[in-house]
């Protein structure tokens, strides 16, 4: 198995996250991505939402406001926003606005495809392309048979998605873009994610 030199590599990833923040404006984030396309029917509905209130006035967005505070926490909400707005004295002259950036499913949804399809191109283009379902031997000295393997591979694989979406991320989340911008959670996260994947290699090793 041959791989591409390191530096090529880096160079490749750091220019997708650049261009991924440059026309999404968001942070690049695969584990992201996939809940998104999973829950498309909720990414809908949110943008249905979202369109919604663009159109809508500002007395039918404070009218639902009051109504969803009213639903939610009772009628004292309602006489303690009153005793509130009339302590505090606001310029309501100049509207406030704000956008919130949406990004369709879709996009989502072409960016896996593109990198499956990114991987398909390099092994072709190097020759190395082979469908196999039988996994290495060092899955069936590890694992056993071909069930337990698969079986192992299943359960890592919610494992994983279980901890991207605990953590907030992913290896490319947390790892690529979060240390790139030197965010805290982002470099407690790799630290955690690196540490885990060292120890177990070490214990698959000693385990052959």
């Amino acid at each position: 198995m041959e791989y591409w030199p390191w530096w090529i590599g880096a160079l490749a990833l750091g220019g997708v996250s650049l261009a991924y923040l440059l026309l999404l404006g968001k942070m690049l984030g695969v584990s992201g991505s996939w809940a998104k396309v999973v829950g498309w029917k909720e990414d809908r509905e949110m943008a249905r939402s979202a369109a919604q209130l663009e159109e809508a006035d500002d007395g039918e967005i404070e009218d639902a406001l009051l109504a969803a505070t009213l639903a939610e926490f009772g009628a004292a909400s309602a006489d303690e926003k009153s005793s509130d707005e009339s302590e505090t004295e606001e310029d309501t002259t100049t509207p406030v606005t704000q956008t919130v950036s949406h990004t369709p499913w879709t996009a989502h949804l072409v960016f896996l495809l593109a990198m499956l399809i990114g991987g398909l191109i390099a092994a072709l283009s190097s020759g190395q392309f082979e469908i196999e379902l039988q996994l290495s031997d060092t899955h069936s000295r590890i694992f056993g048979g071909p069930t337990e393997v698969w079986l192992s591979l299943l359960f890592g694989g919610m494992m994983v998605g279980f901890g991207a979406q605990m953590a907030g991320g992913c290896t490319s989340g947390h790892g690529l873009s979060g240390c790139a911008r030197l965010i805290p959670a982002s470099l407690l996260s790799t630290v955690v994610f690196m540490l885990s994947a060292i120890g177990l290699s070490l214990l698959m090793e000693a385990a052959i």
